[in-house]
C-alpha cells in the first residue's frame, strides 16, 4: 500500500517518529529506506524534532550504592529523574571513569583522562540512541610525542561541511603557547590548526559548551603573553573557538563583578539557550570568592547583557553544578556526594540521590538526529551534496 502514498505524505508521518523506529521502517520496503536516506528528510525530521518535540535532557551518573552507571533520556514531562528512557553507549570507554567532552546532534564525545589506563587520550563519538560508536584514532599532540600536556577538548557540528568535529588545546612546557588541533569526522583525520591558539588560559579539565557554532570555554588572561603589562592584568574571561573558520575568536566578557577576582570557579553552560556562567566549585573559597549565583548573556557577544537569574540557596559547599531539568531545577552536588534539587523561585531544596559519583554526572540538552547518518549514505553522488549549505536560524535548518 505504501506504493500508493505520496512521498510528501510518507516523509511528513516518518519524520515524527524517534530515532529507533525511523530505522526499523528502513526495513518496510525499498522506497522508504530511499526516502529515509535523503538529506531532505534527514533535515526535515531535524526541523520536526527542534520546533515540534518537547526539549530533552541526556543525564548520566554513577550509582555508588548498586555500582552501576546510568545514561538516560528525560523529556520536559517527566518527573526527573524517573519515568526515563534508558540508553546505552556499545563502547567500553563509557564507564565512570571517563569524561564527556560534550554533545552536538545526536552523538556524544567521550575521551579518558585517567593516565593509568590503556586507553588514556582515545576518543569516542557514540549515538547511544542506536546505540552506535566510533573510536577515533589517536591525537597528533600526546604524551608520547610531545611529553607532559594539559589540555582542553570541546565537541560540536559545523553546518557549513556538515561535519562533526572534535578541537583539542594542548599547553606544553609554556603555558602561554598552545597547540591546537582538530579531528573531523568526515577524514577521520586529526590535523593541526595554524591559526594562534588563545591568548589566555583555559581551565583545565574545564567543561566546554558548544553554541551558536562555536565552543566556549571559561578561563582568564595570562600577564605572561604580554610582558608589557602588569600581573593586575590577568581577567576572567569565556574563550571562544569558530568550529566553521577554525580559528579563535575575541575574548567574551564575563560580569563586570567577576573580572578580576583571582581563582574565580565558574564554568560556562547554555541555560535556556544563552550563554551562562554557573559556579563550579566552592570548596575551600573564601566567602568573598564563593559564588553561587547563575548568570546569563541576554544578547550573545555583548557584555552589557550579563544577567543575574538567581543565587542557588545551598547551605554547604558546593562541589559542582551538574545542570539543569527542563522546569527550571538546579541540579547540585555538595559534599558527601549528595545530589540536590535547588528550586530557585520557591528555594525548595530536595535530595533525589544520595551516593552519586561526582566526576561522572553530566545533563545537558540532547537533540536525536540523523545527521551522522548523511555522512555515510552511498547516494551523496561523489560529493556533490557537499556544495548545498545549512544553518540553523531559530531552530530552523535552512538551505541555500
Amino acid at each position: 500500500m505504501s506504493g500508493y502514498l505520496p512521498d510528501g505524505l510518507i516523509v511528513n508521518m516518518l519524520r515524527r517518529l524517534p530515532i529507533k523506529s525511523i530505522i526499523r521502517c528502513m526495513c518496510v520496503c525499498k522506497r522508504w529506506k530511499s526516502i529515509i536516506c535523503t538529506h531532505h528528510f534527514i533535515t526535515s525530521h531535524l526541523n520536526f524534532t527542534l520546533s515540534n518535540s518537547p526539549p530533552q535532557r541526556i543525564f548520566r551518573y554513577f550509582d555508588i550504592n548498586f555500582d552501576k552507571l546510568h545514561l538516560s533520556l528525560h523529556s520536559s514531562y517527566d518527573s526527573f529523574p524517573s519515568d526515563k528512557i534508558d540508553l546505552h553507549c556499545v563502547h567500553h570507554l563509557f564507564n565512570r571513569f571517563h569524561r564527556i567532552v560534550g554533545s552536538s546532534y545526536g552523538l556524544l564525545c567521550l575521551t579518558c583522562d585517567d593516565p593509568q589506563s590503556e586507553d588514556y587520550q582515545s576518543y569516542v563519538l557514540c549515538n547511544p540512541s542506536i546505540p552506535k560508536a566510533i573510536l577515533l584514532p589517536l591525537p597528533n599532540i600526546r604524551f608520547e610525542t610531545h611529553g607532559l600536556l594539559d589540555q582542553s577538548r570541546g565537541f560540536g557540528y559545523d553546518p557549513r561541511t556538515r561535519d562533526y568535529k572534535v578541537v583539542r588545546v594542548a599547553y606544553l612546557d609554556n603555558p602561554v603557547h598552545s597547540l591546537v588541533e582538530i579531528y573531523t569526522l568526515r577524514t577521520g583525520a586529526w590535523r593541526n590548526v595554524n591559526a594562534p591558539g588563545p591568548h589566555g588560559l583555559i581551565h583545565d579539565k574545564t567543561v566546554s559548551v558548544f553554541l551558536n557554532g562555536a565552543v566556549h570555554w571559561f578561563g582568564h588572561t595570562d600577564p605572561r603573553a604580554h610582558e608589557e603589562e602588569e600581573d593586575d592584568t590577568l581577567r576572567n574571561v569565556i574563550v571562544v573557538f569558530d568550529m566553521v573558520h577554525e580559528l579563535f575568536n575575541r575574548f567574551i566578557a564575563v560580569p563586570e563583578c567577576f573580572k578580576r577576582v583571582k581563582h574565580l570557579r565558574m564554568r560556562v553552560a547554555v541555560v535556556d539557550g544563552f550563554l551562562g556562567l554557573v559556579p563550579y566549585s566552592s570548596i575551600g573559597m573564601i566567602d568573598e570568592v564563593r559564588t553561587k549565583s547563575v548568570w546569563v548573556m541576554r544578547e550573545y557577544g555583548v557584555a552589557e547583557s550579563w544577567t543575574k537569574l538567581f543565587d542557588i540557596k545551598v547551605e554547604a559547599e558546593i562541589e559542582r553544578v551538574v545542570g539543569f531539568t527542563n522546569n527550571g531545577e538546579v541540579l547540585v552536588v555538595r559534599v558527601a556526594n549528595e545530589l540536590l534539587f535547588s528550586e530557585p523561585r520557591s528555594g525548595t531544596i530536595s535530595i533525589r540521590c544520595v551516593g552519586c559519583n561526582v566526576e561522572p554526572l553530566y545533563l545537558e540538552t540532547f537533540v536525536e538526529s540523523l545527521l551522522y547518518w548523511m555522512q555515510q549514505m552511498e547516494f551523496w553522488e561523489g560529493g556533490c551534496f557537499a556544495h548545498v549549505i545549512m544553518f540553523q536560524f531559530r531552530g530552523r535548518i535552512v538551505y541555500f
